[in-house]
């Protein structure tokens, strides 16, 4: 039998799944409930796109994470299981994603 797909990912009440994929596979990856999932570098690209002009966006292997470039902001540092829930976090705090504005940070 060959090798399974070593990636993992939280869903969105941040519990952990993993593929059940064959190793080396191509695009989404899926859990043993079929529920699929982007490659990580994929939506760390798009967030970073999104986000970038704000924040430093990364991917922990767990989490999601983006820190304002600006130090004299009130709440620096936005971490979260999901992508929905980061961008969610960040529009909260007032800041718009880099397609839907063009004004500075909060």
């Amino acid at each position: 039998m060959p090798p399974h797909c070593t990636e993992t990912s939280l869903d969105r009440n941040g519990i952990p799944r993993a593929c059940v994929m064959e190793a080396g596979h191509e695009g989404d990856h899926m859990d043993h409930q079929a529920r699929t999932w982007e490659p990580p570098g994929t939506v760390l690209a798009r967030l970073r796109e999104t986000w970038g002009r704000t924040h430093r966006v990364v991917w922990t292997g767990r989490m999601w994470m983006a820190t304002a470039h600006r130090r004299d902001v009130d709440w620096r540092t936005e971490t979260e299981p999901t992508v929905e829930q980061l961008e969610e976090s960040l529009r909260r705090h007032g800041y718009q994603p880099a397609a839907e504005t063009t004004r500075s940070a909060p």
